[in-house]
């Protein structure tokens, strides 16, 4: 068991996986599989996955849930991941009634008492970098639920980049979503964080929060936003993890701590699988 429900172990099988093929050279797949029980499944929780019955790569792969729907007794839950070494490489082989090593649900979830607690005119601003999207989905998902004004930020190489675009649009609503591509090929041309600038500018001290996922720089950037306007947020970190739950500790990251006089260190290490993968921004020492 972890803090936030059940965790399971098993041997599941591929309802779905269909790859997609971005304009740029990058490949990406969207992987259903279905559990035989329901489990808890949070915003911003993982699992590890694998392949079943390949020795090489030994380990399996991190990945944010993206959606998750009940079947009766079972529960099925969706991935999106981009085919880069090994590892996905042989589940982006896999047919449906192929069988997937799985490990979940691990890690922590947003806080989404925390601006549900906030004040009638604050608003949830969601940012996404490429693979970074199924982390913030359910997320967005819960926020409707509870009326919570929510904005997406979402960015990529190229049009084809824009992990889980048509679904999020579906959800929100194209104008409560702006996109930006490094080639211009759709939305504004250049990197998410300047329509999330613009909008930090728009809401002019108005209660926000951040939830924010994607890789290192574009966190890094977020961070800086939303430290110069004073708006909280949340990062889900992207980390190489061996286990997933707390073991291997290769996926640490260094966070802020008060330590003694005498020491040259102001911070500790944490483990990204296990204290994370979310953080509030104010803790990460970059």
């Amino acid at each position: 068991m972890s803090a936030f429900g059940k965790i399971i172990d098993a041997v599941v099988p591929v309802e779905r996986n269909e790859i997609v093929r971005s304009g740029s050279s990058r490949s990406y797949g969207y992987l259903r599989l279905r559990l035989d029980e329901p489990i808890p499944v949070l915003p911003g929780q993982f699992a590890m996955l694998k392949a079943h019955g390949i020795h090489e790569p030994l380990l399996r792969r991190a990945m944010a849930f993206y959606r998750q729907e009940r079947m009766g007794e079972k529960l099925d839950v969706e991935f999106i991941y981009q085919i880069l070494g090994r590892g996905t490489q042989e589940l982006a082989k896999l047919a449906p009634g192929d069988k997937v090593d799985f490990l979940g649900s691990l890690g922590n979830t947003y806080d989404i008492n925390f601006a549900a607690g906030r004040e009638a005119s604050h608003e949830a601003l969601l940012v996404a970098g490429g693979v970074g999207s199924p982390a913030v989905f359910m997320l967005a998902e819960e926020l409707l639920k509870r009326e919570i004004p929510t904005r997406l930020f979402l960015g990529g190489a190229s049009h084809g980049d824009l992990c889980g675009l048509n679904d999020f649009t579906a959800l929100l609503g194209k104008e409560r979503i702006a996109c930006a591509t490094v080639d211009g090929s759709y939305g504004e041309q250049g990197f998410v964080t300047a329509p999330l600038e613009r909008q930090l500018k728009a809401l002019a001290g108005k209660p926000a929060v951040i939830y924010s996922c994607g890789p290192d720089p574009m966190l890094h950037a977020v961070a800086k936003l939303a430290d110069a306007y004073e708006v909280p947020a949340q990062l889900s970190l992207e980390a190489p993890m061996g286990c997933g739950f707390g073991v291997c500790v290769g996926c640490a990251v260094a966070v802020k701590h008060d330590c003694p006089a005498n020491s040259s260190e102001s911070f500790v290490y944490k483990k990204v699988c296990t204290d994370g993968p979310v953080f509030w921004s104010k803790e990460l020492h970059w």
